[in-house]
């Protein structure tokens, strides 16, 4: 049984500077150590600030490339829909018609599409489709600069106290 004397807890929250260039990595650390007759758990957390940040923005780039993504494929689908000269009145090429209508708005006009027996190479929604992949890059870029820590050292002290 553990006695209530046998209980030392110890919260440290620190920012740890491991270069005067970098930007400070901001751990929390929680000790804690527990004695009884026959045994001594001792217990550290250390929650890595910067790791948990780095987790975030691995997420949001994730979900960035998943929505890049998710507009290529409709684009690419428009574009193979025109190309095959695929009836518009069907519901599904409807469906991606219209979905994909927004996206295009800025470079119809841009360039001549040529078409033959309504089949239509749709010039514009190969332009789109290379204009949106660049600003998703370039999203991705400005969001990892922006917001990863600059610095992935990791230097662990251990220090050993006894009563």
């Amino acid at each position: 049984m553990t006695n209530p004397d046998d209980r030392y807890e110890r919260t440290v929250e620190a920012t740890v500077y491991e270069d005067e260039d970098v930007i400070p990595v901001e751990r929390h650390e929680r000790v804690e150590t527990v004695r009884n007759d026959d045994m001594v758990h001792h217990e550290r957390v250390v929650a890595d600030v910067g790791a948990e940040r780095a987790a975030a923005v691995s997420k949001l780039v994730g979900f960035i490339w998943l929505l890049t993504g998710m507009l290529e494929l409709l684009l690419g689908v428009r574009f193979l829909l025109k190309l095959i000269a695929a009836n518009p009145e069907a519901p599904f090429a409807s469906l991606v018609y219209n979905l994909s209508a927004p996206f295009l708005w800025p470079f119809f006009g841009l360039t001549g599409t040529p078409a033959v027996n309504n089949m239509v190479f749709e010039t514009p929604t190969l332009i789109a489709m290379l204009v949106y992949a660049i600003l998703g890059w370039i999203v991705v870029k400005v969001i990892r600069l922006a917001m990863t820590p600059t610095s992935s050292r990791s230097t662990t002290v251990s220090r050993r106290e006894i009563y």
